[in-house]
């Protein structure tokens, strides 16, 4: 059995001693937060209240719902608090309470595991039945860790050829019955479904649920737009009904999904002579993922006689008297080869840093595939909540999660809550490596590459925007050398985010002090 691996995955710190273990916040502190005032710890680990509540209560950003809190890392004394006991939607901070769940339950060395199985008899190059994908929603089969997700999809069909299949008498057949098939998360809003940050995946995805395409006008007015997509796909996948504009015409762009006849439409117009390039959510990934795979194992030389299809159900009858659901255990039932994920502490780095929605979505069901019922958003967020609560002990009120990268307006999390969250992480074995996979301060393809200049290495944190979301929760390192863990959520601005991402920055330096 050959076994492929990622030829360009990130790598993480190796994991440096953990902080000493502290307990939850202290009941004086939750006190002070529910009572909504700002507090202030011992003189030596004082901050300016006034020059926090000056920030915040001052126009335009004092019409903004803020709810602050901050405590000493080592004792969780309260430093600064304002409605830490508030609920607000936390944006991407919701990404918070998804990687520290997986990396607590899971372990930073837990892989994702892409298989294929043969059910049949595989004689003289020949397998007499089919060819069974086993995906466990792999998040890494992409760019960010291969050369592209086609790379990654040719590796294991070499993996295959080195195990001695040439052709395939039945068909490629991916088993997606452990997974719920459902790609959009119920809470999202209808517009933003076109968008990148809306792609969804499923048992067996690649290159993140993104279709990347690249439109070329025609020489004038009226020609027809030259389309090319990745990944591939069925080529009847994307459908173009775009024009070719004139030379001076802005280029305009509107994909359609119809999931009646599971096409991609294009409207709109390129203007002529010139090619863009633009990323969309992929609203059928599952079945296009499994497309690309047989077209790549015809250029590779593998025959598959019986085209390709997705078991979304459990029991459905396969080759070799094998069902859906039982491959791993049926009799007549083997591996050939399989892919092998960079292990989760890299991808949870994957997911924070650059605040990656579609890696968050697929973690949530993995959580449900491992340790819920089946891999369903409502089976993984009870994993979630379960762990928040009886492990990190978080009050059930103060969680509310929807979805797990934070594009759901229905997510709600107070800042106490993200602050236990982040101190329980510190404490634990998996401490640094959580920290440092969260984004900094002039750390290229992070959120924080260009905001709080000076604190490069003295601020770990996630950021979240939404419309009127303005969010930063994480570690700081202050002046003193003294630790400080925060969360500062904002709701409601009406303010262009800019604005109060500069009030948020501003809260942090005072912190800092």
């Amino acid at each position: 059995m050959e076994e492929a691996v990622p030829n360009s995955a990130r790598t993480t710190a190796d994991p440096l001693r953990p902080t000493p273990a502290v307990s939850l916040l202290i009941l004086a502190a939750a006190l002070l937060s529910q009572s909504g005032c700002a507090a202030v710890g011992p003189r030596s680990l004082a901050v300016d209240r006034d020059a926090i509540d000056r920030i915040l209560d001052q126009p335009p950003v004092d019409q903004t719902h803020f709810g602050v809190l901050a405590v000493d890392a080592d004792d969780g004394r309260v430093l600064y608090a304002r409605n830490a006991h508030r609920k607000f939607i936390p944006a991407s901070n919701q990404k918070i309470l998804v990687t520290s769940t997986a990396l607590s339950l899971l372990g930073p060395d837990y892989v994702f595991r892409t298989e294929l199985w043969r059910v049949g008899d595989l004689s003289d190059g020949v397998l007499d039945g089919d060819l069974v994908l086993l995906g466990s929603g792999d998040p890494t089969l992409s760019s960010r860790y291969w050369d592209s997700g086609e790379a990654a999809l040719a590796a294991l069909v070499d993996s295959l050829k080195t195990a001695g299949v040439r052709r395939v008498t039945g068909a490629l057949v991916v088993d997606a019955s452990a997974w719920d098939s459902t790609t959009v998360a119920g809470t999202w809003m209808v517009a933003n479904l076109p968008g990148r940050s809306s792609a969804t995946g499923g048992a067996f995805a690649i290159d993140e649920g993104e279709l990347r395409l690249v439109v070329t006008g025609g020489d004038s007015a009226g020609d027809p737009v030259d389309v090319q997509w990745t990944p591939g796909g069925s080529p009847e996948y994307v459908v173009s009904r775009l024009v070719t504009a004139p030379a001076d015409s802005s280029t305009r762009v509107r994909p359609r999904y119809l999931p009646e006849t599971r096409r991609m439409e294009l409207h709109g117009r390129v203007a002529a002579g010139t090619a863009d390039t633009l990323a969309v959510a992929h609203r059928n990934p599952v079945r296009q993922a499994t497309a690309t795979l047989a077209a790549i194992l015809e250029d590779a030389g593998v025959r598959v006689d019986g085209g390709w299809s997705v078991a979304w159900e459990s029991d459905q009858l396969l080759g070799g008297g094998c069902r859906s659901g039982t491959v791993e255990r049926c009799e007549s039932g083997a591996r050939l080869a399989g892919l092998t994920s960079p292990p989760l502490s890299a991808i949870v780095q994957g997911i924070l840093e650059p605040s990656q929605n579609w890696m968050t979505e697929q973690m949530v069901r993995a959580l449900g595939a491992e340790l819920g019922e089946w891999a369903s958003w409502p089976d993984g967020l009870d994993v979630v909540e379960d762990f928040l609560v009886h492990t990190v002990g978080l009050d059930s009120l103060d969680v509310n999660p929807r979805d797990g990268s934070g594009l759901s307006a229905y997510n709600l999390v107070t800042p106490r809550a993200l602050v236990a969250v982040l101190r329980h992480m510190a404490a634990g074995p998996s401490g640094e490596i959580y920290r440092h996979a969260m984004a900094e301060p002039g750390e290229s393809g992070s959120t924080l590459s260009r905001r709080l200049d000076g604190f490069e290495g003295r601020v770990f944190a996630k950021t979240g925007t939404i419309s009127n979301v303005n969010s930063l929760s994480g570690y700081l390192v202050r002046g003193d050398g003294k630790e400080v863990v925060f969360s500062i959520l904002s709701n409601g601005s009406g303010l262009p985010s800019r604005t109060v991402r500069e009030a948020i920055d501003d809260v942090v330096r005072v912190l800092a002090r």
